[in-house]
């Protein structure tokens, strides 16, 4: 009884925060295929005051900020903040979790009231909480870099996040500003577990969602495909069975993105498994050929890790092995990586 209270009252509390919510950002376009039943979204270019704290210039906001890495000793990390107010009043729920091998070792969640947050940037910081912080710069060539510090119980990250692509960003449907601020980085530091500090080098990504409201759609896969010069950041949002999203963009390291058609998109999940009574699948297939792109991909999960936020949240956490073939212009390369890709469910 106690967990459908749970439910009960987080589903309130997301109404009266972020029902109504005007949002400012750049415009969707549908783009109906009958075949395939999907619809696609624009992208645009982003600023580096995207990266910023937008909570403070909008009547309801619900706001976030995620990051991963995979690094090469086998361990992956995941932080995230959530900041879900109403005329800058509200409270923040912040997430790390330490993996190794794609499972998961340890698990911090805490939350705070906003009045904990700071986010009056001086300098090179972004926002500060407790002992939680991002600060971030434009060095001299032009590349944003951004250190994320985070201490939780006995665990720590303290990481360098250097972007070799260019950020984007898109309206989601009329319900948030989707801003992909480091679709690549080469990321670097330290991670500490139960007062042992490592040394880590690897990738990650970096993205800032804002201008939020309750979401109306069933759910959301989400994920990323590296190479050593071509990525692709992509996500399948589920309004209705009958109806979904899907967005497919290709980045080149210190060059352009291409927002690929969706009508050239061919997407398919495979071997659905059940996991705390939800069936999903565990294996996503990617293929693309025109003009500019060919890609042929399969991501084939090695581990699935299921956690709850705010009694209706669901995240499935994959940690997948990649590989295929990625072709973009006159570049062509062999994909054969671990990556963390998520599923988002409501209901």
């Amino acid at each position: 009884m106690g967990y459908y209270k749970i439910k009960i009252i987080s589903i309130l509390c997301f109404f009266i925060l972020f029902s109504l919510n005007p949002l400012a950002c750049t415009s969707e376009n549908k783009i109906k295929n009958r075949l395939t039943k999907y619809h696609g979204f624009n992208i645009e270019d982003l600023t580096f005051e995207d990266a910023g704290y937008k909570g403070k210039n909008i009547i309801h906001s619900l706001e976030w900020w995620y990051f991963d890495a995979v690094f090469t000793n086998n361990y992956s990390i995941e932080y995230h903040i959530d900041i879900f107010s109403k005329l800058d009043i509200g409270f923040a729920v912040s997430m790390l979790n330490i993996y190794q091998n794609g499972t998961l070792i340890s698990h911090a969640r805490q939350m705070h009231s906003l009045k904990e947050f700071n986010y009056e940037t001086k300098e090179s910081l972004l926002w500060n909480l407790k002992e939680q912080k991002l600060t971030g710069i434009i060095d001299e060539q032009g590349n944003w870099i951004f250190n994320i510090t985070v201490t939780m119980n006995n665990n720590a990250i303290d990481l360098e996040f250097k972007s070799n692509t260019q950020g984007w960003k898109s309206k989601i449907l009329n319900m948030w500003c989707w801003g992909i601020i480091q679709p690549k980085a080469d990321v670097s530091g330290t991670l500490t577990i139960d007062d042992e500090t490592k040394n880590v080098v690897g990738h990650g990504y970096q993205e800032h969602g804002w201008d939020g409201k309750i979401p109306q759609v069933r759910g959301w896969y989400w994920g990323k495909i590296y190479g050593e010069t071509l990525n692709i950041i992509w996500t399948n949002v589920i309004k209705y069975p009958w109806k979904q999203y899907l967005m497919l963009v290709v980045n080149e390291d210190k060059g352009n993105y291409l927002n690929v058609p969706v009508k050239d998109i061919h997407f398919k999940l495979t071997d659905y498994k059940t996991i705390d009574g939800e069936k999903i699948p565990t294996t996503f297939h990617f293929n693309v050929d025109n003009k500019l792109v060919y890609i042929d991909v399969m991501a084939k999960a090695n581990t699935i890790t299921h956690q709850q936020s705010l009694g209706f949240f669901n995240y499935w956490r994959y940690h997948c092995n990649v590989t295929g073939i990625l072709k973009y212009n006159s570049t062509s390369e062999y994909i054969d990586s671990v990556q963390i890709m998520d599923l988002t469910k409501f209901w």
